[in-house]
């Protein structure tokens, strides 16, 4: 399980930049610039010219697009420079397919299936021009879905010249996240929830992606609880990021859910837990207390 909460945090420090509801685009919002295309299962894929764009920020490289016809491809790499990148089932570089415009929400993605035949591949970061801040490189990945054993393969691809932000967007006006953490009071200033494989993932953090709180639950959850944290299970999930690239997870806790509501895409909930190291390399433990939130998702 720790291997499992280790290549998910990328997901919640990143891939929240392009929640997977919500078609917006946070990277280019006057289109036009840049191209991120591919070809899957021998069908060409490329993403819509205001629904691409890429991050630099929290230590990773994020690469995201949707297409016209709503298929979303987000690559996350672990690091920041040029170079190959090995995606695989060990790897915390990861890649994920999914159509945002249907209820099937599971994910493809390139950390599932048992080895390299089903899912990994390389991602090759050829340039980072710091002076226009775009980002080109090209991809051959191949993504599975356990849930009912399906492959898609990624031939051909290509991002070239995709502008790229180095921060996580503001909060909207309507959504909030705070929580008490070692007595100290904390507020996310950036905040957004998204969902990947039936699960609703809640990211909170400052904007350079630092000191985060995120929550993952399963995404029809309903109003009540008192719901029981555990990481080993993974079903109700807290996870705390003290400094960018370290991981605490929720040894124990609760959460309350005062509203979920399918209509209206809001949620809110009440929160605390015991933040410890899931590897047990470090005694090291944070108390997060007096949590609340309330997120668009």
């Amino acid at each position: 399980m720790s291997r499992l909460l280790t290549y998910i945090m990328p997901v919640l420090v990143v891939l929240v930049l392009f929640s997977c509801r919500k078609e917006v685009s946070t990277e280019n919002p006057n289109g036009r610039d840049g191209t991120f295309t591919a070809q899957i299962d021998g069908v060409q894929w490329s993403a819509a010219d205001s629904l691409k764009g890429a991050a630099i920020v929290a230590g990773f490289i994020n690469i995201s697009g949707i297409s016209s016809d709503h298929k979303q491809l987000s690559i996350i790499l672990n690091d920041t420079i040029p170079g190959v990148y090995t995606l695989n089932q060990n790897t915390t570089s990861v890649a994920a397919y999914l159509n945002t415009d249907s209820a099937d929400l599971y994910a493809y993605t390139s950390n599932q299936g048992s080895d390299t035949a089903q899912a990994g591949g390389t991602v090759t970061v050829t340039q980072i021009d710091l002076v226009n801040r775009t980002i080109t490189g090209t991809f051959s990945l191949n993504v599975y879905r356990n849930v009912d054993g399906k492959q898609k393969k990624m031939t051909d691809g290509v991002f070239f010249k995709l502008p790229y932000t180095s921060s996580l967007p503001a909060a909207n006006k309507t959504d909030t996240m705070h929580a008490v953490i070692d007595g100290e009071n904390w507020m996310a200033r950036s905040i957004q929830a998204s969902s990947i494989s039936n699960t609703l993932i809640i990211n909170g953090s400052a904007l350079n992606g630092s000191q985060a709180i995120s929550l993952l639950v399963p995404f029809d959850i309903a109003p009540g609880g008192p719901y029981l944290f555990d990481y080993m299970q993974f079903t109700y999930t807290g996870v705390y990021s003290p400094v960018i690239n370290s991981t605490y997870g929720s040894a124990s806790g609760t959460l309350n859910i005062l509203e979920n509501d399918p209509v209206t895409g809001r949620i809110r909930g009440n929160f605390e837990f015991l933040a410890a190291d899931p590897t047990f390399q470090t005694p090291k433990t944070y108390q997060v207390s007096n949590g609340y939130f309330s997120v668009q998702y």
